[in-house]
């Protein structure tokens, strides 16, 4: 039968809690770099801090990425240039990144660090990955709007390329790129507006409730074995925002499902079946 590997991928916003994430089941976390994150400083690590999350994720035999996917400016280049060298010497796993900039950039630099690219650069079809493999890319998180069916093709396309997908967390039905709503963090009830309930008002008066803006987060811990049998390599849980019993709960679920799937490898075809018609399960 085709050897399974896949990860699940953690977020860690707190150095203090990373040895329980781990603890919990991730095989893999990712953290943002300080002033260069697409998330609240709060909710991000400095140099000194990735330091010794290097040295606690290398004990563990843990998998770490940094994730630089804010506007950088060239004005801070050789700033952050300065700090991915630090972070290619500790021997950082990989970069998530997200501008095309930046990745074409960072790319000739030769570090010994790997390239992956966010969900935020809105991958979704052969030609941006045929770009982005060019640059030296080594995984891509798929755009977090496309559909099972388009997720089968573009693995089929590339099987030699690793593919991520958001599998907890937010999906968006425009792209997230794109969005203006604020994001609040008042004593860690952090908050999407897409996601806030709303009421419908004329003149003052109530009328009721009104549809929320945004889609239910993604939560695909109980359909897991179909992404195993497409080939998705790393199953991303968002949130470094997000308190730390929410994400250790996501983490078990995760974990729950992979150690149950990866036990009973030959019940995924049936999974697969009204999905992937080229799917080549064979039981040797």
């Amino acid at each position: 039968m085709r050897k399974i590997e896949c990860e699940i991928l953690a977020p860690v916003g707190r150095l203090c809690d990373l040895e329980q994430i781990i603890e919990a089941g991730a095989d893999a976390v990712y953290f943002g770099l300080k002033g260069f994150s697409a998330r609240p400083q709060e909710a991000d690590l400095d140099l000194e801090e990735l330091k010794i999350a290097r040295q606690i994720t290398r004990e563990k035999h843990i998998k770490m990425y940094v994730a630089i996917n804010a506007t950088i400016l060239d004005s801070r280049l050789d700033e952050l240039m300065g700090k991915l060298s630090l972070l290619d010497e500790i021997g950082t796993d990989a970069l998530i990144l997200s501008d095309l900039g930046l990745i074409n950039y960072i790319a000739k630099k030769n570090l010994k660090t790997s390239i992956h690219i966010s969900t935020l650069a809105g991958v979704y079809n052969v030609d941006a990955i045929e770009l982005l493999v060019s640059l030296g890319a080594e995984r891509i998180i798929l755009s977090s709007d496309l559909f099972v069916d388009e997720i089968a093709e573009l693995i089929e396309q590339y099987p030699n390329i690793e593919f991520e997908i958001v599998a907890d967390g937010g999906v968006c039905f425009n792209s997230n790129r794109q969005c203006l709503l604020p994001h609040v963090s008042t004593m860690e009830d952090y908050s999407v507006y897409c996601q806030k309930d709303y009421q419908l008002k004329k003149n003052g008066e109530i009328l009721g409730k009104a549809k929320r803006i945004g889609n239910c987060p993604a939560a695909i811990h109980r359909t897991m074995g179909i992404y195993i049998g497409l080939g998705v390599k790393s199953f991303k849980i968002e949130g470094r925002t997000n308190p730390l019993w929410y994400i250790l709960k996501r983490v078990r679920e995760m974990k729950e499902s992979k150690d149950f799937l990866l036990n009973h490898i030959e019940e995924i075809p049936g999974n697969m079946h009204y999905i992937y018609r080229n799917a080549d399960w064979r039981v040797d």
